[in-house]
């Protein structure tokens, strides 16, 4: 009977779209996933629908987009610990030899989810195969694309707050929820909140090299010099005597490296601020080179992270792709190599942008000359501190390469700053990386050090915070360059933890100092509170 060979096929497709939550959720608990009884007759009454689909290729084309769409949301979640949201979404498609270098490195802990799609997909493609046999109605398809459509409808009717992921939902539900929220977003306009703009004042520089360090994936919460047990900064604790050596906790503006660099180089406050990116009126590049800096950037990861930062007023860069033959053979010692080579001027503005710390964390012992062996741990969470701390080992050893080659090349009136993109999960929660809307996230260390000279403001703003945001430190280092920055939007009181998306109605977390701790207040979206962002 053609009915029963319908039913044949949506079991089947039913099946391949519910395996991997059966599998990961059920079956081996690697995912918080379930599947709800919303779910299964939601998704039982889609593949019964597909069943009477005639056209081959809508039919395959519907079951491609589910399947990338779970690839996508299982492996986000099975890494991460959470559900995807719909603000990481591009990264998928933009990130690609980084979602897949990670991924390799984590193959012990992604085969389930490999194994779970290559089952879903094997169990699909039967189904399609089936249809052959099966009854076929006109205007499935329509039936069909309106209940895809329906959550994207949803969405924009009831709009983020009513539409979050759920770690006990079902891998279709949230991936459905997540696609939905990416789709609608992307195609809102952001929302205008008619900030005033900067004003900027100009005096003397304070200082002839500026030297920031920009770094990747440092939390100060896992460091020695922060209070952390594990000797894992003995260079930078010799420093704590030094008088010329100053350190305070840090917040960055953001979870995710590509907008946290946008909103540190055009010093950012506010939410929603696409029009002091795109104007560039407090962008430290500028500001350097129009009191007089010669301005360079030497950067160990590509160029692509390094959109709207101003490239446009740095007078040298190199990005990974320059000397990415020399990187894999000598690490991060070749920016040291490259800082002796570069003609510098009287005045001088050089960042240089790490990629040590960034997962895979044990790719890093290769150039750590004081290697140490470790035990493979039984936990993932263990096994994953273990690598990082030894990671921060590597990193305070070239610290202290990049200090003493600084001192050789510029002795003279220099300041070294250093801070992080971002800070990183590592097992808190059950979570790992980084992209989440959480205090631990945004956690980063914050320290200066300087050299034979006379202004002592910076060292002196650190030893009197003891909180300094990744928004602040930038005025600061504006000032360096004789360049006060004044930002008639600042909110005396609050600041702000931006998502992983500028350019749509993104999430963001205020957050305000209290008694010298950061107080995280409640995650808002764009457009749908107006409150406490002026």
């Amino acid at each position: 009977m053609p009915l029963m060979q319908n039913l044949i096929c949506a079991f089947l497709f039913t099946l391949g779209i519910l395996f991997p939550d059966l599998y990961l959720g059920y079956g081996i608990k690697m995912l918080s996933c379930t599947v709800p009884l919303n779910s299964l007759l939601s998704v039982c009454g889609l593949s019964i629908a597909l069943s009477f689909v005639k056209n081959h290729k809508f039919l395959v084309a519907v079951m491609v987009f589910i399947m990338i769409g779970q690839c996508i949301q299982l492996n986000h979640w099975a890494y991460f610990g959470a559900p995807i949201n719909s603000q990481d979404i591009s990264k998928a498609f933009t990130e690609l030899e980084e979602i897949f270098q990670t991924g390799l490195a984590h193959t012990n802990i992604l085969w389930p989810v490999w194994l779970s799609q290559i089952t879903s997909l094997f169990l699909i493609g039967l189904g399609i195969l089936h249809t052959k046999k099966c009854q076929h109605f006109r205007f499935t398809e329509t039936l069909v694309m309106l209940a895809i459509m329906a959550n994207p409808i949803l969405f924009y009717i009831k709009g983020a707050p009513a539409f979050h992921t759920k770690p006990i939902s079902s891998t279709i539900h949230n991936t459905l929820r997540a696609f939905s929220s990416w789709l609608v977003n992307s195609q809102t306009p952001l929302h205008d909140f008619n900030y005033k703009p900067y004003q900027i004042t100009y005096r003397s520089p304070k200082i002839k090299n500026v030297i920031l360090i920009m770094g990747e994936s440092i939390s100060s919460r896992y460091m020695q010099l922060y209070g952390y047990k594990e000797a894992n900064t003995p260079f930078l604790n010799t420093l704590k005597k030094d008088q010329n050596f100053a350190y305070t906790k840090g917040i960055s503006s953001s979870v995710d490296t590509l907008t946290g660099l946008q909103l540190f180089f055009n010093t950012i406050h506010n939410p929603a601020p696409l029009q002091f990116i795109q104007d560039k009126s407090a962008n430290l590049f500028k500001l350097a080179r129009h009191q007089g800096y010669k301005t360079f950037l030497i950067s160990a990861q590509g160029e692509g992270l390094f959109h709207e930062v101003g490239t446009q007023f740095i007078d040298f860069y190199s990005f990974k792709n320059d000397k990415l033959k020399e990187l894999k053979a000598n690490g991060e010692d070749v920016l040291l190599e490259m800082l002796t080579q570069l003609k510098f001027d009287t005045k001088n503005f050089i960042v240089i942008h790490l990629r040590h710390i960034h997962e895979p964390y044990a790719q890093w012992e290769k150039y750590f000359p004081k290697k140490e062996s470790q035990k493979p741990e039984n936990s993932r969470a263990q096994q994953t501190r273990n690598e990082y701390f030894h990671a921060l080992s590597y990193h305070d050893h070239w610290v202290e390469q990049c200090i003493d080659c600084i001192r050789k090349i510029l002795p003279d009136d220099t300041i070294i700053i250093f801070t992080s993109d971002h800070g990183q999960l590592i097992g808190e929660d059950g979570l790992f990386g980084h992209n989440l809307m959480r205090s631990e996230v945004v956690d980063v260390p914050v320290w200066a050090y300087s050299i034979n000279s006379a202004d002592t403001s910076l060292n002196a703003y650190l030893k009197e915070q003891p909180i300094c945001s990744h928004y602040d430190l930038g005025k600061q280092i504006a000032k360096l360059f004789g360049a006060e920055i004044i930002n008639p939007n600042e909110d005396p009181i609050l600041q702000f933890v931006h998502g992983t998306e500028l350019h749509t109605n993104y999430v963001f977390m205020p957050w305000k100092k209290i008694d010298g701790k950061a107080q995280f207040l409640k995650t808002e979206q764009i457009g749908a509170n107006k409150e406490g962002t002026k």
